[in-house]
C-alpha cells in the first residue's frame, strides 16, 4: 500500500515537472550585436510565444509578432549604437545596433535633386532663360533700392515740373517695362515647376524614421532620416515599370539624380546597374552591390518590384 502510494506521487511529481516545462518562455537571438543592412538594422530570433515586446534604447514599448517560433525586429539605423531590450514572459535579453554613417544632409539631397530634376524637365534654350531669368532677378533686386530712389525723385520732379520731370517719367517706364517682362518670363518658370512639383522631394525636412518621401507611378523613393542627415535611401521599382520606355526613363532619371545627390559617380553606378540587371535570369532575388565613392547601392528582386538601397 505504501509502495502504491509512493509510485503515485512520484509520477504526479513527475508530470508536474512535465507540464512545468512545456509552459517555460523560451527566448533567444541570433546575435548580440547587429549591423545595419539598407534602412535599417534586422534583429532575429527565437519565442514560443505569441509576441515579443521591445524598447530601442529605453524608449517606448513596441510588440513584434512570433510566426513559427521566429521574430524579426526592423531597427530603424541612427549614428549611434543602440540598445534592444526584448522581452518574452519574464524572459528578456538585450543585444544591440551598431551605428551607421551619414549619407547626406537631407536639405542638401533634396536642394540638388529638385534643382537637376527642373533643369532635366526643361529645353536647352529655357534652361538658358532660366539661368538669364536668376540673372536678372538678382540684379534687379540689386538695383530695387535704386530705382525706388529715382521714382521718388522722379515723383518729386514731376509735382515740381520741367525737363527732368520727362527724363524720370521716360526712365521709370523702362525700369516698369523691364520688370514686367521679368514677371512674365518668372510665370513661366513657375509653370514648368508645377508640372514636375509631384516628382520632386519635398522641401521641408522629414520627422525621424524610416518613410516614403515621394511616390510616383514609377518609382518611390524611401528615407531614413535622422535629426536631419539621410543614413539611408533606397528606391522602390514596380518590376513592369522596365517594360514600358517612358516609366523606365523616368526611373532613369531619378535614379541618376539619387546617385549624384549621394556623392557617387552617376554614370558609373548607372553603367554597372544597367550591366548587373541585364546579366540577372531573374531566377536569383540578389543582385551584385556596387560601390562608388564610399557610396554602397544594395540592389534586390522580388516578383513585383526592385529594390535600390544606398548607404555608406
Amino acid at each position: 500500500m505504501f509502495r502504491k502510494t509512493a509510485m503515485v506521487a512520484v509520477t504526479a511529481g513527475a508530470l508536474t515537472l512535465l507540464l512545468a516545462g512545456c509552459g517555460k518562455t523560451t527566448l533567444s537571438t541570433t546575435k548580440t550585436t547587429y549591423k545595419p543592412n539598407g534602412l535599417v538594422a534586422a534583429v532575429k530570433g527565437k519565442s514560443n510565444v505569441k509576441k515579443v515586446h521591445y524598447q530601442l534604447d529605453g524608449g517606448q514599448t513596441k510588440t513584434a509578432t512570433v510566426r513559427n517560433h521566429t521574430f524579426v525586429i526592423q531597427v530603424p539605423t541612427k549614428t549611434t549604437r543602440q540598445t534592444v531590450k526584448i522581452k518574452a514572459g519574464s524572459d528578456t535579453t538585450t543585444v544591440h545596433v551598431k551605428g551607421a554613417k551619414k549619407l547626406v544632409g537631407y536639405q542638401k539631397m533634396a536642394t540638388t535633386y529638385n534643382q537637376a530634376l527642373i533643369a532635366s524637365k526643361l529645353s536647352k534654350s529655357d534652361q538658358q532663360a532660366a539661368k538669364k531669368l536668376q540673372t536678372e532677378g538678382a540684379a534687379l533686386k540689386k538695383q530695387q533700392a535704386t530705382i525706388q530712389a529715382k521714382v521718388k525723385q522722379a515723383q518729386a520732379q514731376i509735382k515740381a515740373g520741367g525737363t527732368a520731370a520727362a527724363t524720370g517719367a521716360k526712365t521709370l517706364q523702362a525700369q516698369q517695362t523691364a520688370a514686367a517682362q521679368l514677371k512674365t518670363k518668372a510665370a513661366s518658370l513657375q509653370t514648368t515647376q508645377k508640372q514636375v512639383k509631384s516628382q520632386l522631394l519635398p522641401t521641408k525636412t522629414p520627422s525621424d524614421g524610416i518613410k516614403n518621401v515621394l511616390t510616383t507611378k514609377d518609382y518611390k523613393i524611401r528615407l531614413n532620416v535622422q535629426k536631419g542627415d539621410v543614413l539611408g535611401a533606397a528606391m522602390i521599382v514596380p518590376t513592369k515599370a522596365f517594360k514600358n520606355k517612358t516609366r523606365q526613363k523616368n526611373f532613369g532619371t531619378a535614379f541618376a539624380l539619387m546617385t549624384t545627390t549621394t556623392g557617387a559617380n552617376a554614370k558609373k553606378v548607372m553603367k554597372q546597374f544597367q550591366k548587373e540587371t541585364k546579366d540577372n535570369s531573374g531566377s536569383t532575388t540578389t543582385i551584385d552591390p556596387i560601390t562608388s565613392k564610399g557610396v554602397r547601392f544594395t540592389i534586390g528582386v522580388s516578383t513585383s518590384d526592385l529594390y535600390i538601397f544606398m548607404t555608406k
